[in-house]
């Protein structure tokens, strides 16, 4: 009965009951209209109405209990949703792994009340690596690391690619860290991840109370939850595979380019070494000086353009983002130029996520562009800005060196500085190149490009 009908009823009944008593009382039970028979008409009327009254709140107790098991069953299924939606959302604001994974176990230990998660990754064929823990006793837990395909509870839940559940540890024999079984934990759930029919990995949630994850709800949240990590292990691998292949090709650029530059420097040095030998059997000794010094500018140049390239080549890898690679790299590369560097970035640019190739293309500009005030600004500061506004993505570098003609590369077409390669650069990404510089003023270089909508939404929606 819905609460429309019983509000009908409460209206109906009573006025029918009441009819009916009138009704008899005037024509049946007539001789009853005398005191005390009329006690019996009013005896009936007020059984009657108890009667009705109880049926009524028995009726609302019913409607109470179902409304009550339908609040626990939404407030469930919002918490359902509300975990898939962190898990979801961790997914997609981050391709580093490590990140997501903890997002999401922190949200399953916060959903089903576990104590424990852990995930299982595959390594190599037939074989697990534990990658992360999240919640008590990581020591116990950390007690095997590696495990074959049937060994242990993740390893039969990857081998059967089946959920396994266990309720009572201490007597299961196919468990085989007794360090977690002596910590207390009864209950352990090994759910397989699952990516485009491969097992990717194992997800594992444990409890010190026995009667953990025994509900189908419990359960459907997991395997929910588990077809979502799974996903987000498919993409940041991805990722990681797109990355590596650019940051190869870009090492393989630097490379050459350094390859090339050494190339010169011992070719000159060589010719050099020849000439000082012939100044020196013909007694010109102060000529011969001055060719070794010459040679000794240049080798400390080439020195400082290798130990830049081999930084170069360590931090082209900007897996954690270009905010947080670029850091690194002034931190490091600020003592060997010798000059102050400084980085400001905005709210939004701090979290931005650009693809691979525009990561790497961008972080080399920078460095391209810092290699020039260590050898030729004369600089005492350098700041790098970036920003993002409306869509648009600004990268500055700008220093309080000497500063140069810009409009001497214009008449002669020589690319004074490197600046046809950043530029190339930043036209390979679909980007704007611009720079200003006068003499005894400094120089400000500037490249702006378009960031993609979800790239620009990402970054806003992290504040």
């Amino acid at each position: 009965m819905t609460l429309g009908q019983l509000k009908w009823l409460a209206i109906i009944v009573p006025i029918a009951l009441l009819s009916g008593f009138w009704a008899l009382l005037h024509s049946v039970f007539f001789e009853l209209h005398e005191f005390p028979d009329v006690l019996f008409i009013l005896g009936g009327t007020v059984a009657g109405t108890a009667l009705f009254a109880f049926a009524v709140f028995a009726v609302v107790n019913r409607l109470e209990q179902r409304i009550l098991v339908q609040n626990k069953e939404l407030e469930q299924r919002t918490q359902e949703l509300e975990t898939l939606l962190t898990v979801g959302r961790a997914a997609s604001s981050s391709l580093e792994l490590g990140e997501l994974l903890d997002a999401a176990m922190d949200a399953i230990l916060e959903a089903t009340k576990t104590d424990a998660a852990e995930v299982w990754l595959r390594s190599t064929p037939g074989e697990l690596v534990l990658t992360r823990h999240r919640g008590a006793d990581e020591d116990a837990f950390t007690e095997r690391t590696r495990l074959r395909d049937g060994e242990g509870l993740p390893g039969l839940t990857a081998a059967q690619a089946a959920t396994i559940v266990v309720h009572d540890l201490p007597n299961e024999s196919r468990f085989v860290r007794p360090l977690i079984v002596e910590r207390g934990f009864q209950t352990y759930c090994g759910l397989p991840l699952r990516h485009r029919d491969e097992i990717v990995g194992v997800l594992g949630v444990a409890s010190k109370e026995p009667g953990r994850l025994s509900s189908d709800r419990d359960l459907r949240l997991l395997a929910g939850i588990g077809e979502a990590v799974a996903l987000a292990i498919a993409n940041a691998r991805l990722h990681e595979r797109v990355l590596d292949g650019a940051v190869l090709e870009e090492r393989i650029r630097i490379a050459r380019e350094l390859h090339d530059g050494l190339a010169q420097v011992l070719g000159y040095i060589n010719t050099q070494t020849l000439a000082v030998k012939r100044l020196l059997a013909t007694g010109r000794a102060r000529e011969a000086r001055d060719e070794l010094d010459a040679m000794e500018r240049a080798a400390r140049n080439v020195y400082g353009d290798v130990r830049e390239a081999i930084l170069g080549l360590r931090m082209s890898l900007p897996r954690q983002g270009l905010i947080p690679a670029l850091r690194r790299y002034l931190e490091e590369y600020s003592p060997m130029s010798g000059v102050t560097l400084k980085l400001d970035a905005g709210e939004h640019a701090e979290t931005l996520k650009l693809q691979p190739e525009v990561e790497i293309q961008l972080m080399r500009v920078v460095q391209e562009a810092l290699a020039n005030v260590r050898k030729h600004a004369h600089a005492a500061h350098a700041t790098v800005r970036i920003t993002v506004d409306d869509g648009i993505l600004a990268i500055e570098v700008a220093d309080d060196g000497q500063g140069f003609d810009p409009g001497l590369e214009a008449r002669t077409g020589w690319p004074r500085f490197g600046l046809q390669t950043m530029r190339e650069r930043v036209q390979a990404v679909g980007g704007r190149f611009e720079i200003e510089s006068k003499p005894g003023a400094g120089t400000r270089l500037k490249v702006t490009l378009p960031a993609a909508p979800e790239e620009v939404a990402l970054a806003s929606g992290a504040r």
